[in-house]
């Protein structure tokens, strides 16, 4: 659940710590701009509570849509959600969209890339961040807000406003077609949803800006400024592997740092343009020049190396792109060190292998694959910097190196290994190596191949 903001667009708690308007400042609404009665399912409804959060939806949906200059097209269908109501809500809709063994083989391809530790229940883990997290969320599949009546009345304006702001996107642009789970997309969806929800915050922010006379243009830092606002009393968040962490707010810092400089250059309709047609990578939101060309990523197959065809089977893959590709150098080397080091990147794909025969179907497209079996599993990562670069060698050769310090810290008490063709090798258990290596463009990592294959992999990989 790299990507579990995609699911439903929520926002998380420490994205809405502002000062936000008080209820004296909200302005009604035209009638055009109300929001739509709440669903049957949607929860609690009736109340004082209720009818006050579903007023406040009225007011704030034209607000926002001048604010971020997006007409209402049609009511915004609204609900009214306790905690447990929403939280339920997102476990059942993650169950939909992610296919049975999915999340498992997710989980077992970070732990092999050392993005967290072993052992880690990636499930678990994720939803207890979503948990805590979760203020409210916009779901583009029901076009329709869900609103938490357990946030403090003072953090609900602002909230609503991130949300409100999702609406409208979904009814100019359909944002939905950029939240669902698609195996083998994880940096291009990470990369469209950072345009969603910088473009959300950066909405929020004008909001709470707007009673001082000011917009989220005239803050120096605004990216610094909300990452400090993240830094508060989250104990899960705070307790989550590195990576995860990250992984959550990337969108959300990232993002709004991208529509803030788009917004500088060309104003609300430079943002329309980047949700009409995202950015295809990570590469693009952190890098002005990669979007302006619109580099294309590199594609790298997915397909189980020749030597480890007889034993295993592909079972998962993914595309990491330059920002996951600075989160695994982060495990072992500074974070300059990472930022550098990932710059060249140019494509790539991670490929969990399982022991042939240990996918067994499990309806909905799904698989069913024991624990022996991915304590079994291998991953092979092959990346590719970016051509017609001045040092395209140089950059793969710095990423190796990289690498392989990251290697050593991972595995500073295994042996070192001797594989024909590898920068680097540990024996990390009995029979199985972790190893780096490179040629040209072309950088391997493996974790857990076979020592009996290593060589002939390393060769296959980089003739």
């Amino acid at each position: 659940m790299k990507n579990a903001h995609a699911l439903l667009l929520c926002l998380a708690a420490a994205s809405c710590r502002q000062a936000t308007p008080t209820a004296a400042d909200h302005v009604e609404a035209p009638p055009t701009a109300r929001t739509a009665p709440a669903s049957p399912d949607a929860g609690p409804r009736e109340g004082p509570t209720a009818r006050r959060l579903s007023a406040l939806a009225d007011e704030l949906a034209g607000r926002m849509a001048t604010v971020r200059d997006l007409p209402v097209l049609r009511p915004i269908a609204r609900g009214v959600m306790a905690r447990e109501a929403v939280v339920e809500r997102l476990r059942r809709r993650t169950r939909q969209e992610y296919p049975p063994g999915e999340l498992d083989l997710e989980g077992a391809s970070l732990e092999r890339l050392g993005l967290i530790p072993a052992g880690t229940d990636y499930e678990r883990t994720m939803f207890d961040l979503l948990d805590e997290q979760v203020l409210g969320f916009y779901d583009p599949d029901e076009h329709r807000l869900y609103i938490a009546d357990w946030v403090p009345a003072e953090m609900q304006p602002a909230t609503m406003a991130h949300e409100l702001t999702h609406a409208l996107q979904d009814q100019h642009f359909d944002i939905g077609r950029f939240t669902h789970h698609v195996r083998g997309r994880g940096d291009a969806q990470t990369a469209a949803m950072a345009v969603v929800e910088g473009d959300a915050t950066a909405a929020m922010l004008d909001f709470s800006l707007a009673p001082a006379g000011r917009t989220v243009l005239d803050l120096p830092d605004v990216t610094s400024s909300v990452a400090g606002q993240m830094s508060g009393d989250q104990p899960r968040l705070s307790a989550a592997p590195r990576a995860l962490r990250e992984s959550l707010l990337f969108p959300y810092l990232s993002g709004l740092r991208l529509c803030v400089d788009r917004m500088r250059a060309g104003g609300h309709g430079a943002i329309d343009q980047l949700l009409a047609r995202p950015p295809e990578s990570t590469e693009q939101v952190m890098h002005a020049d990669k979007l302006a060309s619109r580099e294309a990523p590199i594609d790298v197959p997915a397909l189980v190396p020749a030597p480890l065809a007889a034993e295993f089977e592909l079972a998962y893959h993914d595309v990491l792109g330059e920002f996951g590709t600075r989160l695994v150098l982060a495990e072992g080397v500074t974070d300059a060190r990472a930022q550098a080091g990932a710059q060249g990147w140019g494509g790539d794909r991670a490929m969990l292998l399982v022991p042939r025969g240990s996918l067994a179907p499990d309806g909905d497209s799904g698989v069913r694959v024991s624990d022996d079996a991915l304590a079994r599993s291998a991953l092979v990562w092959v990346s590719v910097t970016d051509p017609g670069r001045p040092h395209d060698d140089a950059e793969a050769q710095e990423l190796s190196g990289l690498l392989a310090t990251v290697l050593a810290h991972r595995y500073a008490a295994a042996a070192t290994a001797r594989v024909a063709g590898a920068l680097a090798a540990r024996t990390v258990a009995e029979g199985r190596v972790s190893l780096v290596a490179s040629r040209g463009r072309t950088v391997v990592f493996a974790d857990r191949v076979p020592a009996a294959r290593a060589a002939a992999l390393v060769s296959a990989l980089l003739p």
